[in-house]
């Protein structure tokens, strides 16, 4: 695995990444970030997961921010809306194992650990306790383990429905679950693989206005899921979290969030395609501390569409006005 081969907790620039396709997307990834106004620099940090690849941005000294992202995306999703962060905050973005730059891996059945072990072993090796955190879908779920698992989290920011409130998910992700079915949509959608299908994606899935999604981020995103042995890795993960369209037990922790002592916000889009509002108001509610934020014809990824309204709301939760 290349990401094996670059150096350790050292800024990286693309021309360090020894395959071709890696040394592409470390180069869109930094022209994203320059239109996005973020001075961001790219690591990667040992884990017992193996080299965990991370963007960071901000002031070194500043208050660490955790950025996780969902599914099939990977940390530099979040770069179109970090500029509006890093004035305080030291915010890292990092690649979950077997996504964008990180090290491929095979999902182990024990999947609810090894969902939050290489993020505890990339927060010692930063000397990081508990950075505020903020999670979008599966990233969301991570952010709940990550304090309930290991209390190595602050203030905890759910953008987009989080994983963790339902294991009711619709039916083409139950499918992904199902060996046989779901190899056969991995080839599917290998074959139909192209910046125009991935812009198509992220419309049908992540946003209700896909007008701010620019030809970059679309790219880049074409481009993560053509890295050798993602597809795979993914497919790995498929079959860790269910069987047969029945998803892991970890997918619902409404009981134990309930004595999730955190300050917590939930920004949730009227058109998420996974989960209605009405599936989210009910846990805020029932959370110690927990405020739930309504985004109108925003969907699951509320932050790529047009206007500033997600930025507004984290930054004044993460600065506790």
């Amino acid at each position: 695995m290349s990401v094996e081969t670059v150096p350790r907790d050292e800024p990286l620039v693309p021309a360090d990444w020894p395959a071709t396709g890696e040394r592409r997307y470390a180069e869109l990834q930094r022209q994203l970030a320059e239109t996005h106004g973020v001075d961001a620099t790219s690591h990667v940090t040992e884990t017992d997961s193996g080299g965990i690849h991370y963007l960071a941005a901000g002031p070194t000294d500043g208050e660490p921010l955790l950025l996780l992202h969902g599914l099939s995306t990977a940390g530099a999703t979040w770069l179109p809306m970090v500029g509006s962060l890093t004035d305080t905050y030291r915010v890292l973005m990092p690649d979950r194992p077997g996504r964008g730059l990180s090290a491929v891996t095979e999902y182990p059945a024990a999947v609810r650990p090894f969902m939050t072990a290489y993020l505890a072993d990339m927060l010692d090796n930063l000397a990081i306790e508990r950075p505020h955190v903020v999670g979008n879908s599966l990233g969301g779920l991570q952010a709940f383990l990550l304090a309930l698992d290991h209390d190595r989290a602050d203030r905890l920011c759910l953008v987009g429905a989080p994983g963790g409130v339902s294991r009711e998910f619709p039916l083409p992700f139950r499918l992904l679950t199902v060996g046989g079915i779901n190899r056969v949509l991995f080839w599917l959608s290998s074959r139909d693989s192209s910046p125009e299908s991935a812009r198509e994606d992220i419309e049908q899935v992540g946003v209700s206005d896909g007008s701010a999604l620019s030809e970059l981020f679309c790219e880049l995103s074409y481009v993560a899921q053509e890295l050798p042995g993602r597809r795979k890795s993914l497919l790995s993960f498929s079959n860790a979290v269910g069987s047969f369209g029945r998803m892991h037990p970890m997918y619902d922790l409404t009981d134990e969030l309930t004595g999730l002592d955190r300050l917590t916000a939930f920004i949730w889009g009227s058109e998420d395609y996974f989960f209605d509002p009405a599936v989210g108001r009910p846990v805020a509610e029932a959370m110690p501390d927990a405020e739930f934020h309504l985004l109108d014809a925003h969907g699951h990824m509320p932050w790529l569409e047009p206007g500033e309204e997600v930025e507004r709301l984290v930054r004044r939760f993460l600065d506790g006005k």
